[in-house]
């Protein structure tokens, strides 16, 4: 009897040491199980908890596994319902069972494995609380065990009740700081402020969020008054008189309730935010434990819906777009910017203000001084022009000191920049098609606020509005302007119908009268056609008549010039000097005349179309060389100056050798015969990339300038009151511009009176 006592004294007392050693559950039944099997000589023991969501047993804990390491290992994939098994039993009995011969129990699923384990007793008990079963302390032996008393078993039941306690009061305490923990990572995760203060109003808590919205750390408030933080300046006293109120007599206006009011942060800057203040039920003094948003996002979302309305509804209540961007500023100053311009390119291709607004009329006028004073320019780096230049916007979050100084012409300058107290700005063109005709300037100040991305794309969006209804209104216009313009030309085409109508009659009655005039108007055009048929059939006959009287008068004189030379020379006898002067005078006028006849058959031939062009890859210079031996004789003669000034070197022209000879000495030749003794003739050419250009320059007397087109017709000359002097046919330079032209050039001429005259030969240049 003593040892049975003594054995149920030392499972309790180890028990209750294993029991008050442990921090967790897990800790507790491990010590609790090897406590009861080590002190009441059990060999392998198990605990089995209750899994409540599947609602079986399961073996959380094995004792002493080498002893029978394949019973052991099967028990740990065995789960148990309730009834089955002799946990289940123990479940659905909730009191101890023993049992002296397991493998031949009617109830044991694990038999096989207990008789290869040579099991043979085996002592289940109940772990519980008086409201709740939550497992079974199984110990088996491989001796045949007797039947534990009563007393034991009743001890064993007692300790079964106490496991059962600790567990449940672990769990309550585990499942408490869980939810403290829970509670605390929800503070710290929570996307509000939430903010506990004592009955003093000193912080006790300040999650991230608080630490994120107002600027400070939680190390700097904590224990500190709230009211000093993060409470703006005008709302403390209120803020302290509330708290002492309620305090004092429970009244409250705030608790419980959701308002608008506003923060302030760290750097001095104030926000709207939303606030939900609740007291936290305790024993003892009271604490509280406020929620606040901060609305700064959903202010903006809303100012810019409403600023954004407000401009849809002005830019559709106007066609006038100098009136809508003037009204603009109503809804823009002060909500979204403290300033408001707006800049329209002119005529003149220059931006001109158009408005100015700011809520205090005297910040106006310094800025119109400024503009006055110092008008943007073209080349700046910032501003208007800039946006006008690019068409892209311009966004300065911050107007740093630096830039003020940088963009400043002059200390005045500076000054008046400085007076405005320039914050941030936004410059946004407004644009019609691809085309930029002005530009949008918002500024803020005294408010203090900095713009960001999301204010730039909603100025944009407000550009954007202004431009279309701006497009909108001049397409109107123009449709409003084409309509009135129809309405009129309709009623002046409806004049038109009247007088047509009235003048139709006298239209008929001159019909007659016009079928007469087309009969007499078609006679003498079939006369005139006729008339010109027999001019241009005498001009053939004239032409072939020249043609042919020049062939036959050029062998007479070709014989004349051939005797006289023979003569010259002493054929029939030496002659005396003034019979080779006569002869001399012979053979210059019969060559004179040879040159006069030549002349007339050129023409003739140009005349009738039969001259023809023997066109080659021909050197300039080599023809100016030609063209100085044969021109030199005259030149010497009349004691003329003669220069060529090449710059053609190289060049090459498709033209006839030899009729381009004939224009040089064409050209020459007059230069000769208009300039006095002593004068100058030069000729210069150059080449470009198409043509080669030949200028023959004299100093002769000029040619009238109602002379200039005159002298290229046929049979024509300067009038001997000019010249002094009259010689030739006249067609030397109507040949030489008909040649010029048959070889794909041009020859004209410029000329002032007395001083001289400069002929230009314009040909293709051959590569």
């Amino acid at each position: 009897m003593t040892n049975e006592l003594e054995k149920r004294l030392a499972v309790q007392h180890a028990v209750s040491r294993a029991l008050a050693e442990s921090e967790t559950i897990d800790q507790a039944i491990s010590r609790t199980l090897a406590a009861i099997g080590q002190n009441l000589g059990w060999g392998f023991g198990v605990f089995w908890l209750r899994d409540a969501l599947e609602n079986v047993l399961r073996a959380v804990r094995t004792w002493n596994d080498g002893v029978m390491p394949e019973f052991a290992a099967t028990t740990r994939q065995t789960t148990f319902a309730r009834g089955v098994g002799l946990p289940g039993q123990v479940w659905n009995k909730r009191v101890p069972i023993w049992s002296g011969d397991v493998p031949h129990m009617d109830n044991f699923p694990r038999s096989d494995a207990a008789v290869r384990a040579g099991i043979r007793g085996a002592l289940a008990l109940p772990v519980l609380t008086r409201e709740e079963f939550l497992g079974v302390i199984e110990l088996f032996s491989t001796d045949t065990t007797a039947e534990p008393p009563e007393e034991l078993r009743d001890s064993l039941a007692a300790v079964g009740l106490q496991i059962g306690q600790f567990i449940a009061r672990r769990r309550a305490i585990d499942a408490e700081a869980a939810v403290k923990q829970l509670s605390n990572r929800m503070i710290e995760a929570a996307i509000d402020c939430i903010i506990t203060i004592d009955q003093e109003g000193r912080v006790m808590e300040f999650n991230p969020a608080a630490e994120r919205t107002f600027g400070y750390k939680r190390s700097e408030v904590l224990g500190k008054p709230m009211v000093d933080y993060i409470v703006p300046p005008d709302l403390r006293d209120a803020h302290r008189a509330g708290m002492a109120r309620y305090l004092a007599t429970g009244e409250a206006h705030l608790l419980g309730r959701r308002v608008d009011t506003r923060g302030h942060r760290a750097d001095g800057s104030e926000f709207p935010l939303e606030l939900t203040i609740l007291r936290v039920e305790q024993p003892g003094a009271p604490i509280f434990t406020a929620f606040l948003r901060d609305l700064s996002e959903q202010k903006r979302l809303e100012l810019a819906q409403q600023l954004l309305l407000g401009a849809s509804e002005i830019l559709a209540g106007s066609l006038d777009y100098e009136e809508t961007l003037r009204n603009l500023s109503r809804i823009i100053v002060p909500a979204f910017a403290d300033w408001y311009a707006v800049d329209i390119v002119g005529a003149d291709g220059k931006p001109h203000r158009l408005e100015v607004s700011h809520r205090d009329p005297e910040k106006v006028s310094l800025a119109k001084e400024l503009a006055e004073q110092y008008p943007e320019r073209p080349e700046d780096e910032h501003g208007v022009y800039q946006v006008l230049r690019t068409g892209k916007g311009e966004f300065l979050p911050d107007i740093p000191e630096e830039l003020l100084t940088r963009v400043a012409r002059d200390p005045q300058h500076l000054a008046l920049i400085r007076a405005l107290g320039l914050r941030s700005a936004i410059i946004v063109p407004l644009r019609n098609n691809a085309r930029v005709f002005g530009a949008m300037t918002l500024v803020t100040a005294e408010s203090g606020r900095r713009y960001d991305e999301r204010d730039f794309a909603v100025a944009k969006d407000v550009a954007a509005r202004a431009s279309q209804a701006i497009e909108k209104a001049r397409l109107f216009r123009e449709v409003e302007e084409s309509r009135s313009l129809l309405e009129q030309q309709a009623t002046e085409l409806e004049a038109q119908a009247s007088e047509l109508e009235e003048t139709a009659s006298e239209l008929e009655a001159s019909v007659d009268d016009l079928r007469a005039a087309n009969d007499a108007l078609r006679q003498q055009t079939e006369r005139a056609e006729q008339a010109r048929a027999d001019a241009d059939q005498a001009n053939r006959a004239k032409s072939e008549f020249l043609a042919a009287m020049s062939h036959e008068l050029r062998t007479p004189l070709n014989a004349i010039v051939g005797y006289s030379q023979l003569l010259e020379i002493g054929v029939h006898g030496e002659l005396t000097a003034a019979q080779v002067t006569d002869l001399k005078r012979i053979d210059r006028s019969a060559q004179h005349l040879l040159g006069l006849i030549t002349d007339i058959l050129n023409f003739a031939k140009i005349e009738a179309g039969r001259l023809e062009y023997d066109l080659e890859r021909v050197s300039i210079t080599d023809v100016l060389a030609r063209v100085e031996e044969l021109i030199a004789p005259q030149t010497k003669a009349k004691h003329l100056e003669y220069a060529l000034v090449n710059r053609c070197e190289g060049a090459y022209v498709c033209a006839d050798r030899e009729k381009l000879v004939q224009i040089f000495v064409n050209l020459v030749s007059n230069a000769v015969r208009y300039t006095k003794e002593g004068g100058q003739i030069r000729i210069e050419c150059r080449a470009t990339d198409e043509q080669v250009i030949a200028e023959v320059h004299d100093t002769g007397i000029g040619i009238p300038e109602d002379k200039l087109q005159a002298i290229f017709e046929p049979f024509v000359q300067v009038d001997r009151e000019y010249s002094g002097q009259r010689q030739g046919t006249g067609l030397g330079l109507a040949i030489s511009r008909d040649l010029a032209r048959g070889m794909g050039g041009d020859l004209t001429v410029r000329s002032q009176l007395g001083v001289g005259s400069v002929f230009t030969l314009e040909l293709r240049r051959e590569a």
